[in-house]
């Protein structure tokens, strides 16, 4: 096999590669769409039911950045696993969601958020 050769069968192994990466991440992101489809805001509402109902519509509200117009957060999505969200993004999506919800800016040093719930609950902590 000359060295042309080599380089034809390396680049077809890298383009089949990347195409079937690509279909597996479609396929991937079809149906998470599809199962969150029967997912609401009034389904998110309620988790949080016990709680100041203008702290989830907040929190919705500032996470459309992430999610995109229509697509309705779930309370056990992740902030850095989930969303790619670094220290510095959750700080800002929280003083953002606070901002929203009429509540004084948390401090300089929040607590681990780990997932879109905990930062409600935190929330609700500063209204107290």
């Amino acid at each position: 096999m000359t060295g042309w050769q080599k380089v034809a069968a390396l680049t077809a192994f890298y383009v089949i590669g990347m195409l079937w990466v690509n279909w597996t991440m479609v396929r991937r992101v079809r149906g998470a769409v599809a199962a969150r489809a029967a997912w609401t805001a009034d389904d998110f509402d309620a988790v949080f039911a016990d709680l100041d109902p203008r702290l989830a519509s907040a929190v919705r509200a500032a996470l459309v950045p992430w999610y995109g117009e229509g697509v309705v957060p779930r309370p056990e999505d992740t902030l850095r696993r989930f969303l790619k969200m670094d220290r510095g993004e959750i700080d800002d999506f929280v003083a953002d969601a606070a901002l929203r919800a009429e509540l004084p800016p948390p401090g300089p040093a929040l607590p681990d958020l780990p997932d879109v719930a905990a930062v409600v609950r935190y929330l609700s902590s500063l209204r107290a």
